[in-house]
């Protein structure tokens, strides 16, 4: 059975101590967004003293027997002290080091150290959407942005060259939102920063496609219980305005008509004055309506079974499938929870988030019409 090691690291990520003596650790891992931990320690261990002091954060390490895998890793921003007849605990709660790039903006003039920033409106780059990642991530955050903008240890992995092309123009926006929608539009990338010794490595990745391999259903034992949602869409039809001014304007529009079947004409206008590029605008277009259409979320609650365990067989990223109430669903792994206590076992909910709302759709219907036959029992 896999082992769970938790490290207090110091602010230069130095591992200074391991953590034994605590009461639970929940883990909340996000597919391209920050993840979040919670840990419940007594006051009075030394482990405990140490991450009272600034800059200082956990490290979360899997040992299957034979691979050590950082499973996450990042700094405390909160501490709570519980005290009573009962407990004397320190609860302390972070995020990982996706973070860093959430608390960085896309610069339009990266290399340029002081206002007013009047050379260029626009940092526009163009190309491979894996390669637009880490140059975006290079220049306001990595080993290419100026000194006082670097985050300390941050380093890139090598660029696989995936996705499709894209455009990105940065002005002032959050990197890690800007980051969001270019792998969106380049092909439902993935990217992460994790720690690599005191390093922190930003990598892209393409999600690998376990659909054939992974499954999860009731009938194959290893599903003990899941739930789902759905939310109809914001906007089913996009209106968006390049440059130009009046009759000048370029207006380009855009539809998922099968959201537009389904739930009815929801319109939108997005204003894009900054270009008038078409092909910028049609990714507009996408990027729209990927955010803001149906939202759907599949939670899962899987048991591990010989052949088919988290982190061996599968991760955060992975697109697997489902089965729930006869309905087969396959997509990317967007989020997952895990907790842990120091006597076991680890419990892992792996979130599938929007998926194919089709899929999540076709639950629902299945249990109109159960509801209706069950009516048409009662009326008799």
């Amino acid at each position: 059975m896999a082992e769970w090691l938790i490290y207090v690291r110091d602010a230069d990520r130095n591992r200074v101590a391991l953590v034994e003596d605590y009461q639970t650790l929940t883990l909340i891992r996000r597919f391209n967004a920050v993840g979040t931990w919670e840990l419940d320690i007594d006051q009075r261990t030394a482990p405990a003293s140490q991450l009272a002091t600034a800059g200082y954060g956990i490290e979360v390490v899997r040992d299957d027997g034979s691979t050590l895998t950082t499973v996450l890793s990042g700094p405390v921003d909160h501490r709570a002290r519980v005290r009573d007849l009962r407990r004397n605990r320190l609860r302390l709660t972070g995020v990982d080091d996706m973070v860093w790039l959430a608390r960085r903006l896309a610069h339009p003039e990266p290399a340029t150290s002081s206002p007013p920033y009047n050379t260029n409106a626009y940092d526009v780059r163009t190309g491979t959407a894996s390669t637009i990642l880490r140059q975006y991530v290079d220049v306001n955050a990595g080993p290419g942005a100026l000194t006082p903008r670097q985050v300390d240890g941050l380093t890139l992995a090598a660029d696989p060259a995936v996705g499709s092309s894209v455009t990105g123009r940065a002005r002032w926006q959050n990197l890690l939102e800007l980051l969001q929608k270019l792998a969106l539009a380049g092909g439902d990338l993935g990217f992460q920063v994790v720690q690599s010794g005191t390093d922190l490595e930003f990598s892209v990745y393409q999600p690998e496609d376990k659909t054939g391999t992974v499954h999860f259903s009731e009938d194959l034992g290893n599903l003990v219980g899941f739930s789902y949602e759905v939310r109809g869409p914001k906007a089913s039809y996009i209106y968006v305005g390049g440059g130009g001014e009046g009759t000048a304007r370029t207006i380009r529009e855009g539809q998922d008509s099968t959201d537009v079947a389904t739930w009815g004409r929801n319109e939108t206008f997005v204003d894009r004055r900054d270009t008038t590029d078409t092909g910028e605008l049609d990714q507009e277009i996408t990027e729209t309506l990927d955010t803001s259409g149906v939202e759907t979320r599949l939670e899962l609650e899987p048991i591990d079974l010989d052949g088919q365990t988290y982190l061996t067989h599968y991760d955060l990223g992975d697109k697997v499938t489902v089965v729930v109430d006869g309905v087969t669903i396959t997509d990317i792994v967007r989020a997952v929870r895990i907790e842990l206590t120091p006597e076991g076992p680890q419990k892992v909910m792996p979130d599938i988030t929007t998926p194919d709302p089709t899929d999540v759709l076709g639950l629902f219907r299945r249990l109109a019409a159960a509801e209706g036959r069950i009516s048409n029992l009662e009326r008799r």
